[in-house]
């Protein structure tokens, strides 16, 4: 597969979109009960902290190994970040620090990304029998993330709507 410039310069504003999300929950995070789990499911702070994990302690790796190793790298070298990660407390209650450690994280991907040439991203990342490109395993982790984000943005949307129900309930009920 024959990786074009475009495709590239395309995958570069992903990984940048990415960043400006995590910016963006900055200013509507606090207004949703962030530490709180859903039934059978994580909180928005354990989502993040996970999606900083996984990018900080895999993908990233992965991405740097790949295009630095003359050899093609097989990713059942790699811990898998559902089994490594752990839940921090203390840095789940400061989501605002936690959200700029994110925005951090993701710049120094947007550079280490900028930096990798043309030809490098035709490099072959193994997976037991399979194979795929650097291109397609970076373009998977910005598909997953950007549903994770999406996961989030939602349940951001399902608390605030349930406020303003619960408000307009309320003044429904002063005004009887």
């Amino acid at each position: 597969m024959e990786i074009k410039q475009s495709q590239i310069d395309s995958l570069i504003d992903d990984v940048a979109y990415l960043e400006h999300e995590a910016e963006a929950l900055k200013y509507v995070i606090e207004s949703v009960p962030y530490t709180e789990s859903p039934p059978g499911g994580r909180s928005i702070a354990e989502i993040l902290m996970y999606l900083d994990h996984a990018q900080q302690n895999y993908y990233r790796k992965v991405i740097e190994d790949s295009y630095k190793s003359v050899r093609p790298i097989n990713l059942n070298s790699y811990a898998d970040p559902n089994e490594t990660f752990e839940k921090d407390e203390e840095l789940a209650k400061d989501i605002q620090k936690h959200l700029y450690k994110i925005s951090k994280h993701r710049v120094a991907l947007l550079n280490l990304i900028k930096n990798i040439q043309l030809i490098d991203w035709e490099r072959e990342i193994s997976r037991g029998r399979d194979t795929i490109t650097l291109y397609e395993f970076t373009s998977q982790m910005v598909r997953k993330e950007r549903s994770t984000l999406k996961e989030i943005a939602d349940l951001v949307m399902t608390y605030q709507n349930g406020k303003q129900m619960q408000r307009e309930l309320e003044s429904r009920n002063t005004e009887k």
